[in-house]
């Protein structure tokens, strides 16, 4: 019996072959700028729980290990690429006398379900005193045609290990599929788990000793002005964005309301600028920050770290 099968199995892996049927689950294009496709092969890989990490992602978290910095930086593209950690660490030298130790270890693309799932695998080791969290971007993209919790379920079943198999990549289409029909929201991650996202983050990283700091994220998109590339890829419909970004917005605020979390309001400070500093501050797609927007987030996070006593809990 058993031999039959296994028999069935290999005449059906060599029929998928023959055929040319081929289904793999990549991460999707990370980002619309960068890092561009060819950028994701290059300096990404795949992990069975946090979907992928950059290739220096295990050597950067022994680093850190070794390291203990008292302050911890995770997010999406905004904070794995911009450099206002750097502007952020130089105006603490500046102003304080001391340039602080940090680790950021935020990844490009990432969504809130990433992002919780470094923190219960990864953080506690790494025994941080202040941790910010800066998500919602990706969040609210479309991804795969299903959530990223349904992403996940996914992933454990058909390890990465065994995807070249045709047989596995026929049951993920499948599973897909499947997924897709059972999700009412097809974006990346519904508000809700945003919101559950968040709090579990929160809750984890006090439970460990640590101060978590939600930040908004910033934007440079108005009514009429939407970047037009974003419907190409990550929108249903450009005129979402605006309102589906506030939405995020709103429950990043509200989650720190409801846990007491320390919150950066980022997107409420430069919404508070002239729309020529916010032009210079923001790069053409309105989401990443220039050079003077990283200095800018900067200051307002310095600010937001001195306004609620965090600075002597991150320097020594």
């Amino acid at each position: 019996m058993a031999g039959t099968l296994l028999f069935l199995l290999v005449v059906l892996e060599v029929t998928l072959r023959l055929s040319g049927f081929s289904f793999v689950l990549y991460p999707e294009d990370i980002e619309f700028g960068r890092p561009d496709p060819v950028m994701i092969k290059v300096g990404f890989q795949p992990d069975d729980d946090l979907f992928w990490v950059t290739r220096d992602y295990g050597e950067k978290l022994e680093r850190l290990r070794d390291k203990q910095p008292p302050l911890l930086l995770l997010g999406d593209s905004c904070t794995h690429l911009g450099r206002w950690d750097r502007a952020l660490a130089g105006l603490a030298e500046d102003r304080l006398g001391q340039r602080p130790r940090f680790g950021n270890l935020a990844v490009a693309g990432w969504s809130s379900h990433q992002g919780r799932e470094q923190v219960k695998r990864d953080v506690a080791e790494l025994d941080p005193r202040v941790v910010t969290l800066y998500y919602g971007w990706n969040d609210h993209w479309i991804g795969f045609g299903i959530e990223d919790r349904n992403v996940a379920r996914v992933r454990r079943v058909f390890s990465s290990r065994m995807s070249g198999l045709r047989l596995v990549q026929l049951g993920t289409k499948a599973m897909v599929a499947w997924g897709a029909r059972q999700t009412a929201y097809p974006n990346r991650v519904s508000p809700a788990d945003f919101a559950d996202n968040l709090r579990t983050m929160v809750a984890d990283l006090e439970s460990k000793g640590a101060t978590p700091v939600l930040i908004t994220a910033a934007s440079n998109h108005r009514v009429g002005h939407e970047p037009p590339e974003l419907a190409e890829r990550w929108l249903r419909n450009l005129d979402d964005l605006v309102p589906l970004h506030r939405q995020y917005v709103s429950i990043v605020r509200d989650v720190a309301r409801e846990t007491g979390a320390t919150l950066c309001d980022l997107e409420a400070r430069f919404a508070d600028l002239s729309q020529e500093d916010r032009d210079r501050d923001f790069r053409a797609d309105g989401i990443h920050t220039s050079a003077a927007g990283d200095r800018r987030m900067a200051a307002f996070v310095f600010e937001c770290f001195e306004d609620n006593g965090l600075w002597p809990l991150i320097l020594e």
